[in-house]
């Protein structure tokens, strides 16, 4: 730790303490050292401190952590309160290192531990509170960089954490289905709120999803919040599928930035959109390639679309080998792939 260590945000114990001149003896297996030269030598103390803490809990951690694995390995993880207390800890504890990886942050900066908050302080004098949930998750972030503050909140999705700015989840209900970025999606009984965040401020976009029928499953589902979103982001695009083509959401089967694939009238229809999201070429299809729909992004790119046109190829007999799409053709009395695309 250097005496540059932004200290403003520390516990009112540990302020305090750098105002002394001088510190007497401690007690035993406490740092014993004269303390004159304020903010270095609290953080030259504090640093001992809990470098030594956590020595001794490593070490510790790793022993039981141990003994556990072979508890694990034996089959007693159901009679073992200890190993599923220590494998939850683990799990918590590779997720604070995704957060502080997120963050910017390493281990070492880490100069407080509390069941409230984890509290680090960088070599820059960056100082970062992490408070946790009443479950000992991460849940909001305080960061004091210069004279300024701010606040966030971190939401994991699959162990993974993002943070966003802070915003209130007081009247949101149902299940988190899908994170990114600079958006979360919650899905309740019968409705849906997107909340998209857009120069640091959120936008909830509700949705109703009665006319989704049985809420299906979670690909259609999640689709089907996607081309709401696609459509309320994109006013032009709403305009020509909704208004002019009369189209109901639940009609349109995909919405990307380069295509858009909708049914009608038992057909598919297939609107490739160049980079100013004006549509350059519209295909009929009574089907649609027997192929997944990462591959779609492929196929109706507008390079692979332009060279299966100039060829004569048909989109209907695309099949999908694994992680790449091939096209095969008959010549002479064998099958030859002609053409093959890793997805």
């Amino acid at each position: 730790m250097g005496n540059k260590k932004d200290i403003n945000l520390l516990p009112e114990e540990y302020r305090s303490a750098s105002q002394r001149s001088s510190i007497g003896k401690k007690k035993e297996g406490i740092l014993a050292k004269e303390v004159s030269d304020g903010v270095k030598g609290l953080m030259d103390m504090i640093s001992s401190r809990v470098s030594s803490i956590q020595y001794e809990k490593s070490k510790h951690k790793i022993t039981e952590f141990s003994k556990n694995l072979k508890y694990k390995l034996t089959g007693n993880l159901q009679q073992n309160t200890g190993v599923r207390l220590n494998l939850i800890q683990y799990l918590k504890n590779h997720k604070l290192r995704r957060l502080e990886k997120v963050l910017g942050l390493e281990k070492r900066d880490l100069i407080v531990s509390s069941k409230m908050n984890y509290m680090y302080c960088t070599d820059t004098g960056k100082v970062v509170i992490v408070d946790k949930d009443i479950g000992g998750e991460p849940c909001s972030i305080t960061i004091k960089e210069s004279q300024k503050v701010t606040i966030k909140c971190v939401k994991f999705f699959r162990d993974y954490p993002f943070v966003f700015p802070a915003f209130s989840e007081k009247n949101l209900k149902g299940d988190v289905v899908y994170v990114d970025t600079n958006e979360i999606w919650y899905v309740d009984k019968g409705e849906a709120t997107l909340v998209l965040f857009k120069n640091n401020e959120p936008v909830f976009l509700k949705i109703d999803l009665e006319k989704l029928q049985y809420n299906k499953n979670y690909k259609e589902l999640t689709n089907y919040l996607n081309n709401h979103k696609m459509l309320y982001l994109n006013k032009d695009l709403k305009e020509l599928l909704i208004e002019k083509r009369g189209l109901a959401v639940e009609d349109i089967l995909k919405i990307s930035l380069s295509y858009i694939i909708y049914k009608e009238d038992e057909q598919f229809r297939v609107l490739l959109l160049d980079g100013d999201k004006n549509i350059y070429n519209e295909v009929k299809m009574n089907k649609l390639p027997n192929v997944n729909e990462e591959a779609w992004d492929i196929l109706f790119s507008r390079e692979i679309y332009d060279y299966i046109v100039e060829n004569g190829y048909s989109f209907d007999n695309f099949r999908q080998d694994e992680d790449c799409i091939e096209y095969c053709q008959e010549i002479g009395d064998r099958k030859v792939c002609v053409m093959r695309c890793k997805i």
